[in-house]
């Protein structure tokens, strides 16, 4: 199969959309590990010859933990969180990549350091204002812990995987059956009718006893089951609320802009683009040497990268490569545009990935701010400093001020701040500061809950510190049935409803097999009826519930499908299918088909690409530490 995918991939350079690994992780499924062996030695695996370093796992693992934090609720404490659990399905989504990329390999598939440079550049990720940053990219990756290199040969396995799955889809087919399989459900059409059974007058005719009240209650105590709740006040201190506070003299904002004029970097930017020409020899030389005459001439630069250049992750954008940054590129290429004005293209330049002629687009050189335009931003900046310096103080005065405290009123006095509540909570889900896992947790601990003492200083992300106190507590309960009884009294009367309702269907369904005017019969008993002939799933004409039921119900040629439930509004629904026409090709405009054809073989590169990935993994050589 491999062979297949490679043969599709000749000529071509796949385009892959790569998820960078710090925003996303990898969609690589989980692995059983049966297949896993034992290696000594410091890699966390070996796989094919391909070392999983331990420094690699760790940082997976650090990285997929703080995915799972940045996860609405979760639970910091939450025991999945833990190292020791995330570390073997990391390990195992390493190991399989590495599989797979090992494979990729033999297959014949590679990525030019070329193709990785264009794409880094064009990572949004990296960019301010829609063009490339070099100090965005650089604090990216130190935030993560990486150096370009790192990444660089990171980004290099993510696009030869997507050559991967680029040749698969490229090798998948879909047939004429197959689609024509796939028209006949999707254009299909029905002829039916509902019948819907009014709900309104039938509460009055039915009665709820106390006694069936307080069996129902009895029988169902669970029900009415309430968790365990509490509500909390809190006082708390940040450091965005000081900075609101803090007032940044006009010689401190200058000082500091007078700095910042010291510290300015007035290194250009050159926005380029380059034809790139693969190939060594006599064919290359002329290829350049044509270009070079081409551009001589004024031929547009742009057009003859979209005709000649070799780096598809360009090509199609006349060339353009964004801002340079670097350390991405080659020293020599990047010496060589260095020496370039804007406008300008450079002599043939040699590199590993082949020869490029290289065009600045824009050369800008940044202009010292005002100071007027830095003004507010760094009078914001001033304010946050010293507010930090304040919040670290304020953090210890709350904790001194709480502690063995029998209030929050005077710590929030002393701190210039309310006393504020909150709204119940339970133990597992909050909503404002008890939206927090942190708070949750420490409002049920013992000394707070039981005890009554105020919590400990808790900090949270954005530096912020609280410290709650229980106002109010509930513990897990049953409600009563004095509180439920109204509940109840409408539950079993909506049943009672329901149940002459479906009697009346069934009576209904019933006259309406040896009836021929169903229309008449539904009339005669003071239903509503409605007939839709030949209407399609998609067709406006029904509710969609309407729809789906009557395209889901089993039609025998001669005989009306009959189904009927409960409607939104409280009615009966009655849906009876009278026929069914198969969809046709013949019907639907040529877009629509390719369409359906297109879908198709997108699921059927799916199933071909994770049986592929079954067979690479169960023939590796993968060995764990």
């Amino acid at each position: 199969m491999l062979q297949s995918v490679r043969d599709n991939l000749k000529g071509t350079v796949v385009t892959a959309v790569i998820l960078l690994f710090f925003v996303l992780p990898m969609v690589i499924t989980g692995v059983g590990s049966s297949w896993l062996g034992s290696v000594a030695g410091t890699d966390a695996a070996v796989v094919d010859g391909r070392e999983i370093t331990r420094a690699e796992l760790s940082r997976e693992v650090y990285m997929q933990k703080q995915r799972l934090l940045s996860q609405e609720g979760v639970d910091p404490s939450a025991d999945f969180l833990k190292e020791e659990n995330l570390q073997k399905p990391v390990l195992e989504r390493l190991t399989k990549k590495a599989a797979i990329l090992a494979a990729a390999e033999r297959g014949g598939m590679a990525v030019s350091d070329n193709a990785v440079n264009s794409m880094i550049v064009t990572q949004k990720e990296f960019q301010v204002d829609g063009k490339f940053d070099a100090q965005q990219y650089r604090s990216l990756l130190a935030r993560i812990g990486l150096t370009p290199a790192t990444y660089k040969d990171s980004l290099a396995e993510d696009m030869m995987l997507g050559q991967l799955n680029g040749g698969i889809e490229l090798s998948s087919f879909v047939t004429e059956k197959e689609v024509a399989e796939l028209v006949a459900i999707i254009y299909e059409k029905r002829s039916f009718y509902t019948v819907e059974i009014p709900a309104e007058g039938l509460a009055d005719s039915v009665s709820i006893s106390d006694e069936e009240i307080s069996s129902y209650y009895d029988e169902n105590k669970e029900d009415f089951r309430e968790p365990e709740k509490v509500m909390v006040e809190y006082v708390e201190t940040s450091v965005n609320q000081l900075a609101k506070s803090i007032s940044i003299s006009d010689e401190d904002i200058k000082k500091q802009y007078e700095q910042e004029l010291e510290n300015f970097n007035a290194t250009p930017e050159y926005e380029i683009a380059h034809i790139l020409v693969e190939g060594e020899g006599d064919k290359k030389d002329a290829t350049v040497a044509l270009l070079q005459a081409k551009i001589a001439k004024g031929e547009d630069f742009s057009e003859l990268a979209k005709s000649y250049s070799a780096d598809a992750g360009s090509r199609d954008q006349g060339g353009n490569l964004g801002v340079m940054v670097d350390g991405v590129y080659p020293e020599g290429f990047e010496s060589a545009v260095k020496l370039l004005d804007e406008g300008q293209v450079s002599a043939p330049i040699v590199t590993d990935a082949g020869t490029h002629l290289v065009k600045v687009i824009k050369k800008t050189v940044p202009e010292v701010p005002s100071f007027e335009d830095r003004k507010s931003k760094i009078n914001r900046d001033l304010q946050i400093a010293k507010a930090e310096e304040i919040y670290l103080s304020n953090v210890e005065k709350l904790e001194e001020l709480t502690f063995s405290a029998p209030d929050l009123a005077s710590a929030a006095a002393e701190l210039g701040s309310d006393v504020k509540v909150s709204g119940w909570f339970e133990r597992t889900t909050g909503i404002g500061i008890a939206g927090n896992p942190e708070i949750r947790k420490a409002a049920f601990e013992t000394d707070v809950l039981i005890e009554g003492h105020n919590s400990r200083v808790i900090e949270l992300a954005g530096n912020r510190a609280v410290v709650i106190r229980k106002k109010e507590h509930s513990p897990e309960h049953i409600k009563s049935l004095d509180e439920i009884k109204t509940q109840v009294t409408a539950k079993l009367s909506d049943e009672k409803v329901l149940a002459l309702l479906k009697n009346k269907a069934d009576e209904f369904i019933a006259a309406a097999k040896s009836s021929d005017n169903i229309d008449a019969l539904a009339t005669d008993l003071g239903y509503s009826y409605a007939l839709f002939e030949d209407a399609a799933r998609t067709d406006p004409v029904a509710d969609p519930a309407t729809r789906s039921t009557a395209f889901s119900l089993p039609v025998v040629s001669g005989e009306i499908a009959f189904d009927a439930a409960r409607a939104n509004n409280g009615d009966y629904r009655i849906v009876g299918v009278i026929n069914k026409t198969a969809g046709s090709a013949e019907d639907i405009e040529d877009a629509q088909l390719k369409g359906l054809s297109a879908q198709l073989k997108r699921e059927n590169s799916r199933y071909e690409g994770g049986a592929l990935e079954s067979e690479i993994v169960a023939n590796a050589d993968i060995k764990l530490h």
